[in-house]
């Protein structure tokens, strides 16, 4: 049996093989839309950092983190219950709940987004003097707030079509957004050309606000198609109390924020933590600044790239899981919470080994910078933790144990900031202090996670045919992708060209030792698109 032929389970332990092969496509979908989404932000960043230049750019990066850890009060929790508590209405067939569902989380989240909105519009003064030291950026803040009200509406309505499994009209709208984003921006300065490097950041900035409009506006009509489709069925089925369904909502979605405010808050502690301490173990400030850069913003967005599949993973198996949940169907939930894992190393094996093996031709390939791809090659064991991680995460999120999940990201979180303290000023040690504590948190919250999981329903992952084979089948692809660059390297003597044909031709080869092996086969990925 292969790790997702058994997408056709017996009929005692899954049901409808229907459902199970639109579980994989709505997780094939969002994989797409979300590589589709990453890509065009990321030639957008380069074509915006060759327009507007190096200062508009950094005036843009100090404000658009603060943007995130202010979206990330009304953002983080809400999204996720609306999506679990509406999937469990939905297999109960309780409209009328799922709607009050929704319209209460619109409100908190609107409530939340006002009253953040007002805050920083009295208080922008003493945010650019005393939080981010630069009054330059006045306008800049001003120009974030309407975005504040905008990500916060969006977000919420798209976790309601996850809550109904419709992965469509979240999907599009992300496309949507991303798309007119770019085209006002680059349009604007294309035509425009701003002399100050303020108005041009000012236009990204707004650029952040169209885009998120044209995306809402996108939801809010499908929206309406849905519910005047349901229309005949929204008064069916009893329904709680306003005050039952705020406190389900809050119970959810508070941990999920916390945790999410305490990831924001150990990335604002490393960004100043971490070159101080540098320092103390006998780095200059240039150095310390520069490797922290290189680690924060060069090797870290590369070790993040699998979490492409697994966000649609978790996105997925959170309604999926609540909705069995709900229906007492035990079977189903393990069934799939075992796939998802089973799919994370399919992708995290594999990245983990390029990473370690290959990552400083990929680092010269897009940095230009061969320092980078020794950095990512040591962080690059924590890859396979973190993916399996943040799956855990989310099929613990589906069963309603946020709470656990927070604990444990708080108790491995504490593990990097003790060693970050005490390892990096020590010069036996230095940056790799902060890789110990890095690689040490990812492995502790993934064992706490699974140690959880495991307890709750039972983890049958095979050995063979979950890690061995992709393990063999990862090998294979980094031989292939060492051979060829070395063979294309001989001929052309171009990094560039080498890496992108050696990186090409690992893909291809990784993709058929998993047919040959019968890890996957064409048959089940054809019947996933058929269903």
């Amino acid at each position: 049996m292969n790790i997702i032929s058994s997408l056709q389970p017996k009929p005692s332990i899954g049901g409808d093989p229907l459902k199970k092969s639109s579980f994989l496509f709505g997780i094939i979908l969002l994989t797409i839309v979300n590589f589709i989404v990453r890509s065009m932000g990321f030639v957008y960043r380069i074509i915006l950092s060759r327009l507007i230049g190096a200062e508009a750019i950094g005036l843009y990066q100090m404000v658009f983190p603060f943007l995130m850890v202010l979206i990330a009060i009304p953002t983080a929790g809400i999204p996720v219950a609306v999506s679990k508590m509406v999937a469990k209405e939905n297999s109960l067939r309780n409209h009328t709940g799922i709607y009050k569902i929704l319209t209460i989380a619109l409100a908190i989240g609107g409530t939340l987004s006002l009253f953040l909105s007002i805050f920083v519009s009295l208080r922008i003064e003493w945010i650019t003097t005393e939080v981010l030291k630069n009054p330059r950026l006045y306008y800049l803040i001003l120009f974030c707030i309407p975005s504040i009200s905008l990500i916060s509406f969006s977000s919420i309505i798209r976790g309601f079509f996850y809550g109904l499994k419709d992965m469509q009209p979240a999907a599009t709208a992300q496309i949507i957004e991303q798309l007119t984003r770019i085209i006002f921006v680059l349009g604007y300065l294309y035509y425009q050309r701003p002399s100050s490097p303020i108005m041009s950041a000012i236009i990204a900035i707004i650029g952040i606000s169209i885009g998120e409009f044209f995306g809402l506006l996108y939801l809010i009509l499908r929206f309406q198609i849905k519910k005047f489709k349901n229309v005949p069925r929204v008064i069916m089925g009893p329904t709680e109390s306003m005050p039952a369904i705020s406190k389900s909502l809050l119970f959810i979605a508070v941990p999920l924020t916390l945790s999410r405010l305490i990831s924001t808050l150990m990335q604002t502690v490393n960004a100043v933590l971490i070159p101080q301490r540098l320092i103390v173990a006998g780095y200059s400030s240039i150095e310390a600044v520069e490797t922290f850069g290189k680690i924060s913003g060069m090797a870290m967005p590369l070790l993040f790239l699998p979490f492409t599949v697994t966000s649609a993973l978790v996105i997925n198996l959170i309604p999926n899981v609540s909705e069995q949940m709900a229906l007492n169907n035990v079977d189903d939930v393990t069934y799939k919470s075992n796939l998802a894992i089973r799919m994370t190393l399919l992708v995290a094996i594999p990245t983990m080994v390029v990473y370690a093996i290959f990552g400083n031709h990929l680092a010269e390939l897009i940095y230009n910078h061969e320092e980078v791809g020794r950095y990512l090659s040591i962080i690059s064991y924590g890859t396979l933790f973190l993916c399996m991680q943040h799956t855990i995460s989310g099929i613990l999120h589906g069963l309603g144990k946020q709470v656990v999940t927070t604990i444990n990201y708080m108790l491995g979180m504490s593990i990097q900031l003790y060693c970050t303290y005490i390892l990096v000023p020590n010069p036996k040690y230095g940056i790799n202090g902060f890789f110990i504590g890095f690689l040490l948190s990812t492995f502790i919250i993934f064992v706490l996670n699974t140690i959880s999981l495991h307890r709750i329903i039972k983890l049958k992952v095979p050995l063979i045919q979950s890690v061995i084979k992709p393990g063999i089948c990862a090998l294979f692809m980094i031989m292939t992708m060492n051979y060829s660059y070395h063979f294309v390297y001989g001929f052309m003597h171009s990094n560039t060209w080498s890496t992108l044909l050696a990186s090409t031709l690992g893909i291809l080869s990784y993709a058929l030792a998993l047919l040959v092996t019968k890890t996957l086969e064409i048959r089940t990925l054809m019947n996933i698109f058929r269903g």
